[in-house]
C-alpha cells in the first residue's frame, strides 16, 4: 500500500494556484492523493438570498456539471442547507447524502442527474461571507468511509484557510486598480463558471463585466467588431444568458 503524501508536499499545487482559475483544479487533484473526492465546488455566500458564487472542477464524472450549476443558480440554491449554516467563528464540517435531501427538484436536479450521492462541506465564516468547500463522491465510488471522513475533518482547518485565501486574492484581483488584473480575474470567473467558454470568449465578456463596449473590445483585442459580436453572442448562449444584465447577475 502506497504510503500517503504528506499534506504540505500534496498541496503545494494548491497554495501556487491561490487567485486563479487552477485553483479548483489543483484542489480537487491535492485532495485525491488521501481521500478520493469525484468532485470539488467551491463557494462564496455574501447574501443568503442570493445565488453564491462558484468555481468547481471534477476529477472523474462531471459530464452534466454545466447544467446543475446552472439549475443550482437559477433558484435551487435555496434548498442547499449548507445556505443554513450557522456564521460562528471557526471551521464546520456538515456531511449530506443524497437521500437525506427533502426538496425532490433539489435532490433531482443536483444530485441524481449528476450522479452524485455524497457531499461533505467544510465551511468558514470567519470576518466575513460564508466561505464553502464542497467535496462529492459519484454512485460509482460509492459514499466516504467515516475514516475518509475522519481525514477530512483532520484537514478540515487547512483546507479552510485555503479556500477563504483563494477567494480573497480573488477578491483582491476583482477590486484591482490595475485593469490587467481585474480582466484575468474575471476570466477566470468565467472559465470556472462554464468551462466551455473559450479563451476569446471569455476574453470578450471580460470586459464587458468591466464596462467596455464592444467597439473598445475590439481595438483592446484587435479584431473586428462584428468578431466581439460574435464571441459575445455564443458565450451568452453557452452561459444561457442573454443580456449584460443577467451577466452580471450570473457572475457578480
Amino acid at each position: 500500500m502506497d504510503r500517503p503524501v504528506p499534506a504540505p508536499d500534496a498541496f503545494a499545487p494548491v497554495i501556487a494556484a491561490l487567485g486563479h482559475v487552477d485553483f479548483a483544479r489543483e484542489m480537487v487533484a491535492a485532495l485525491n492523493r488521501t481521500v478520493p473526492v469525484d468532485h470539488v465546488c467551491l463557494m462564496r455566500v455574501a447574501d443568503r438570498s442570493r445565488p453564491p458564487v462558484l468555481e468547481s472542477a471534477s476529477w472523474r464524472g462531471g459530464k452534466n456539471v454545466a447544467e446543475v450549476q446552472r439549475a443550482y443558480l437559477d433558484g435551487l440554491y435555496r434548498f442547499d442547507p449548507n445556505l443554513n449554516l450557522p456564521a460562528r467563528p471557526g471551521v464546520t464540517v456538515a456531511h449530506l447524502r443524497r437521500e437525506a435531501i427533502s426538496d425532490g427538484d433539489y435532490r433531482k436536479a443536483c444530485y441524481a442527474r449528476a450522479g452524485l450521492i455524497e457531499r461533505v462541506t467544510v465551511a468558514s465564516a470567519d470576518g466575513g461571507p460564508l466561505v464553502l468547500l464542497n467535496l462529492y463522491r459519484l454512485e460509482a465510488g460509492g459514499p466516504f468511509a467515516p475514516e475518509e471522513i475522519a481525514a477530512i475533518e483532520g484537514l478540515s482547518r487547512f483546507l479552510a484557510a485555503l479556500a477563504v485565501k483563494h477567494v480573497g486574492t480573488l477578491g483582491m484581483l476583482l477590486r484591482s486598480r490595475d485593469r490587467g488584473d481585474r480582466v484575468a480575474a474575471l476570466a477566470a470567473r468565467l472559465h470556472a463558471l462554464d468551462g466551455r467558454l473559450t479563451m476569446r470568449e471569455r476574453d470578450v465578456l471580460a470586459r464587458v463585466l468591466l464596462g467596455v463596449t464592444s467597439e473598445g473590445i475590439a481595438l483592446d483585442l484587435g479584431i473586428g467588431l462584428n468578431t466581439v459580436l460574435t464571441y459575445r453572442k455564443r458565450a451568452y448562449a453557452r452561459l444561457g444568458v442573454s443580456s449584460q444584465a443577467e451577466l452580471f447577475s450570473l457572475c457578480l
